[in-house]
């Protein structure tokens, strides 16, 4: 549960500072969050591709890299990340429940 409970806390503000990064084109804010993001996917058992998806922004992040694919994978990333966040959040109310 600390580890769903700790996604939960994180995963939402590093959302944010992802795509304001991209927006901003503040290069070493895309490339915190999504770092800071990448060991997520393995703990909480998302796809591998997530992670892949994520290095590549990372690896654009660093390099400074005009790619159109950027904005696409940085949409994808967030919408798995908040599909998961409803997933474990239903997860948590009901080990929670079951602990009451």
């Amino acid at each position: 549960m600390e580890l769903i409970s700790a996604y939960l806390e994180q995963t939402p503000p590093l959302i944010r500072a992802m795509k304001q990064g991209l927006q901003d084109k503040n290069w070493d804010r895309l490339y915190a969050a999504v770092h800071k993001m990448i060991p997520s996917f393995a703990i909480m058992g998302m796809n591998a591709e997530f992670e892949k998806m994520a290095k590549k922004i990372q690896d654009y992040a660093q390099t400074q890299q005009q790619t159109d694919e950027i904005p696409e994978m940085v949409l994808q990333l967030e919408d798995a990340c908040r599909h998961a966040c409803q997933e474990l959040e239903q997860e948590f109310n009901r080990f929670k429940n079951i602990k009451s």
